[in-house]
């Protein structure tokens, strides 16, 4: 709705400035696009760092390799996803506030991974064929994982600018 109104009023404006303002907006927004990015990924780490210990959760789970291909970034964060709905059930015992946590960084994860599943990820390794790792290592390489993305979208952006 807003996407329209913009463009019915830059359809008003003279053709010089057209081009103009439109190449603004493109610019803005993708600059915007990388700030969300950022800020999903940075409150991500700071939830993890609140369920980084946890005595109750014994479960092993699938994790990703950190030496993965960029290109499969988007695969990797939605392996964690997974996994990530098995600390859901099992941070029912942990408290309200681990809950609130794993939950928090469910809710980031949906909105930073796109709907459609990216074609470049179909060459990038399933989930099943990760190792299990115990809890603790699972979050560690969560940790490694969105740290490491989290740098790419801010060189990303830097090159925006």
């Amino acid at each position: 709705m807003v996407f329209e109104a913009v463009l019915k009023s830059v359809l008003q404006f003279p053709e010089n400035l057209k081009n103009k303002f439109l190449v603004f907006y493109l610019i803005l927004s993708s600059h915007l696009l990388y700030t969300q990015a950022i800020e999903r990924l940075e409150a991500v780490l700071k939830d993890l760092e609140k369920i980084e210990v946890s005595s109750e959760i014994d479960a092993y789970l699938y994790t990703a390799d950190l030496d993965y291909p960029s290109h499969c970034n988007l695969s990797v964060i939605k392996c964690f996803q997974l996994e990530m709905n098995v600390v859901s059930h099992e941070s029912k015992f942990e408290g309200q506030k681990f809950h609130n946590s794993v939950n928090r960084i469910m809710r980031l994860l949906t909105k930073f991974l796109p709907i459609e599943t990216n074609t470049d990820t179909q060459t990038c390794q399933r989930c099943e064929t990760y190792k299990e790792k115990k809890y603790s290592d699972f979050i560690t390489g969560f940790r490694f994982v969105i740290q490491r993305i989290n740098q790419e979208e801010k060189k990303k952006m830097k090159v925006v600018h």
